[in-house]
């Protein structure tokens, strides 16, 4: 975000990161409190926390004296900002939406539920801009906190990736060969890759010469139906291990994450910069990413292995279908899901401000 904004000719002073002494001993006694299976903590929202991340944060901010704030995912300081400095507050989802919904915010005490929540509240009463990547984030802004719709607005973030990959090298015609699947996701049993293994096991059960290819996450056990390729781990940090990443999108036909739990997915972005369309479920931000039938196919939230099977199926043995598929999701990655335009809209709102 912060390099989007300043390819937009802002200046960009970082005032991270921010000191909380305390925030250990909170960590602490959190991890204390999951071993003996008591009601959770959440450290960034304990009291003492936040108020001397919004103290240090105060600090700061004087001394700087900017003329905006842009605070992504800041509720712990940006409640403090100064009232004569515009606040701009950026996040993928609102606590309200995650409080048991994602594994980290459920089984919260009371106590913990309640500063958690005044936090976003004071915050978003607080900001001059909310923005937001989904329609499911800005509408819980509005609807439980009560955001001014006019100071809401969704904007698509972008790909991670350095230099996208030039158009006409990802829309070139399939190499003949099976259906090919990627998985890329770090957490097995959030993300779904159970589920994706029943795809792959479904397709070729259907008569579909089917591949997959897990990345990023190891089996909980050992798995091996025919046609899979579990890569724990990639580093794109390596130019080898980048390259090799870089030839898994190249090579695959569909993106499949079966997530259980999403507020957005750069992920998507980054598979549709390859003219990869995605095959996930329609829950929580993910349709701030995928947008049904233009850079994948939407699923409802509980279907199972089957559904995808047949709608990847039907897909995969319609060429003239999956090459339209593969061109709207590019043509989706230019228009959106970069971050050169995420910045320009974000600079143009910054100017009002």
């Amino acid at each position: 975000m912060s390099r989007a904004l300043a390819s937009q000719g802002h200046e960009i002073v970082y005032i991270c990161p921010l000191r909380a002494p305390v925030l250990p001993v909170y960590k602490a006694f959190a991890r204390l409190r999951r071993v003996l299976h008591m009601p959770g903590l959440s450290p960034f929202h304990a009291r003492a926390v936040f108020r001397q991340y919004g103290a240090d944060a105060l600090r700061r901010i004087r001394s700087v004296s900017p003329d905006i704030v842009f605070a992504p995912a800041g509720s712990p300081f940006a409640w403090n900002v100064p009232e004569d400095i515009p606040l701009v507050y950026a996040s993928d989802a609102t606590f309200r939406v995650i409080e048991d919904y994602f594994p980290n915010y459920t089984n919260l005490s009371r106590t913990a539920r309640a500063l958690a929540d005044r936090l976003e509240h004071d915050t978003i009463a607080r900001a001059s801009l909310l923005l937001y990547p989904s329609e499911w984030a800005a509408e819980s802004a509005i609807r439980d906190y009560g955001a001014d719709p006019a100071r809401v607005k969704v904007i698509s973030w972008g790909a991670n990736i350095d230099v996208a990959p030039d158009r006409e090298s990802v829309l070139r015609p399939r190499r003949p060969g099976p259906c090919r699947l990627l998985f890329v996701g770090v957490d097995w049993e959030r993300k779904g890759a159970r589920v994706a293994v029943e795809i792959l096991a479904g397709l070729r059960n259907k008569g579909v010469d089917a591949e997959l290819v897990i990345c990023g996450c190891r089996p909980p056990a050992d798995i091996g139906p025919e046609g899979l390729t579990v890569i724990p781990f990639l580093d794109k940090n390596d130019p080898a291990q980048r390259d090799r990443m870089d030839q898994l999108y190249r090579e695959a036909d569909f993106f499949v994450l079966p997530t259980r739990a999403d507020c957005y997915g750069i992920v998507f972005c980054e598979a549709a910069s390859y003219a990869l369309p995605s095959i996930a479920p329609a829950t929580g931000g993910v349709g701030g990413a995928v947008h049904d039938g233009v850079n994948g196919i939407l699923m409802r939230p509980d279907a199972a292995s089957e559904d995808y099977v047949a709608v990847i199926a039907g897909i995969f043995r319609d060429p003239d279908r999956l090459m339209r598929l593969r061109r709207s999701s590019r043509d989706a990655f230019e228009d959106r899901l970069n971050w050169d335009a995420w910045g320009r809209r974000v600079s143009e709102l910054l100017s009002t401000l």
